[in-house]
């Protein structure tokens, strides 16, 4: 019953409804709140040019690696739409490889608004996202590594890791700044730091704008409510959603009144197989 109210409600598809809400489930959430989450990833879809069960797969995944309860899971949808809106990217490209970033920022304590800033400066700046989710993974390696160079200048210069310093409130941006000033602000020897060449890179594309700008786009993020609504109102403000809505009911009415038929037409079904078997006895 919840799922066909969502599909008219949403002009989608019940089986697709059901098909998320299994999703959902199987991936952890409560099967009480499953077709609700559903509901919320069918409108990320909407807006982020994806389907949704990528859109349930990237939420998931995001909720799960940060501990999150379903409730986060806008705010998370907001988040990525905003990457989206910053960024020259879309939640279609972000949901076939941020799921492969999201649980090592997870266990640095490097939050999703963070993770997403990064990725948004960096398409914008004009790295593919597959190639920016590779070089932040890079990136994060070896800011993690305590034994790496920029690990130890981390340590030099603040006295914490990378991830005590995540933990503490400063963002990506923030300490890419500290790694820069450590050279004096010299750009070839900042990517010599990086023993990589993807993690170098994806740093230095991040760090070149500055602390001042990562951190402004990481404001946006955290004050990103509302950004699947409005971006999904204007996707379905169309004639051609109307339609599909259209359809959309007129098929869940012939759902329910085969549910409504099918005692009878069950009946008639096992009478005929009673009369086959007789003659065919």
């Amino acid at each position: 019953d919840q799922i066909t109210a969502m599909s008219n409600t949403m002009g989608i598809a019940a089986t697709d409804i059901a098909e998320a809400t299994y999703q959902a489930i199987s991936a952890g959430q409560d099967t009480s709140n499953a077709v609700a989450f559903a509901g919320q990833a069918a409108k990320l879809a909407t807006a982020g040019f994806t389907s949704t069960t990528s859109a349930v797969d990237i939420l998931t995944t995001a909720l799960n690696a940060y501990g999150l309860s379903a409730d986060q899971a806008t705010h998370v949808s907001d988040v990525l739409l905003t990457t989206q809106n910053l960024g020259k990217t879309s939640v279609d490209e972000l949901s076939s490889s941020m799921g492969k970033v999201i649980p090592l920022a997870a266990a640095y304590n490097v939050s999703v608004e963070n993770l997403s800033s990064g990725l948004a400066v960096m398409t914008a700046n004009g790295i593919a996202t597959a190639e920016a989710t590779t070089y932040t993974k890079s990136m994060l390696n070896e800011l993690g590594d305590t034994g790496s160079t920029v690990g130890k200048i981390l340590q030099a210069e603040t006295g914490q890791s990378f991830a005590q310093l995540s933990a503490d409130g400063k963002s990506l941006g923030d300490v890419l700044q500290i790694l820069y000033d450590s050279v004096g602000g010299d750009s070839t020897a900042f990517a010599g730091l990086w023993s990589s060449v993807e993690a170098g890179t994806g740093a230095l594309s991040l760090a070149s704008g500055g602390a001042d700008k990562f951190n402004g786009v990481l404001a946006q993020m955290v004050d990103s409510a509302g950004a699947t609504e409005t971006a999904y109102e204007t996707m379905t403000d169309t004639f051609q959603h109307s339609m599909d809505s259209l359809q959309t009911t007129a098929e869940n009415l012939s759902i329910s009144l085969f549910d409504a038929m099918e005692p009878g037409l069950k009946e008639a079904a096992d009478w005929g197989n009673d009369c086959l078997n007789a003659l065919t006895d």
